[in-house]
């Protein structure tokens, strides 16, 4: 910023992070859960503006879940893996983070993983702690923590 204002050269600057979001027991479900789908899987996650994780009302945290996993199918199909529309994770290094962040928590919807094409799957993981590495940096992955 510093040497592009010496120059008055226009920048642009990401703003990253732990992008939340916040869906309470009025929400519309199945368009929040719509919603929630297309920005965390575009390009498999890897967005800075993606959401990052997910805090719901328990009273709808079960719709939600169901929501999204109709979701993910009508975007992806039944199987992810297949579908032309799924980005694969963009290096190995990368690859090999996201696996190791699913480790955090419970898997309960998707999980699955293939070294050789870098794919990960769409995955919703619950029970997980904000002391766990999944909820302490960018995920930039289609993994989505989901916490009441």
């Amino acid at each position: 910023m510093e040497a592009a204002s010496k120059n008055l050269t226009p920048v642009t600057i990401a703003l990253e992070g732990k992008n939340p979001c916040i869906v309470d027991r009025e929400a519309r479900i199945a368009q929040a859960a719509r919603r929630i789908t297309w920005g965390k899987l575009l390009n498999a996650g890897q967005s800075c503006l993606a959401p990052d994780y997910i805090l719901v009302h328990r009273s709808v945290k079960d719709e939600l879940v169901q929501a999204l996993r109709r979701s993910i199918e009508e975007f992806f199909g039944t199987d992810p893996e297949k579908s032309p529309d799924f980005s694969r994770i963009v290096n190995d290094r990368h690859f090999n983070r996201l696996r190791e962040l699913l480790k955090d928590g419970s898997v309960i919807c998707g999980g699955a993983v293939d070294e050789k094409t870098r794919y990960i799957a769409p995955t919703l993981i619950e029970n997980v702690s904000v002391e766990d590495r999944i909820m302490q940096e960018e995920i930039f992955g289609p993994l989505l923590p989901i916490i009441e």
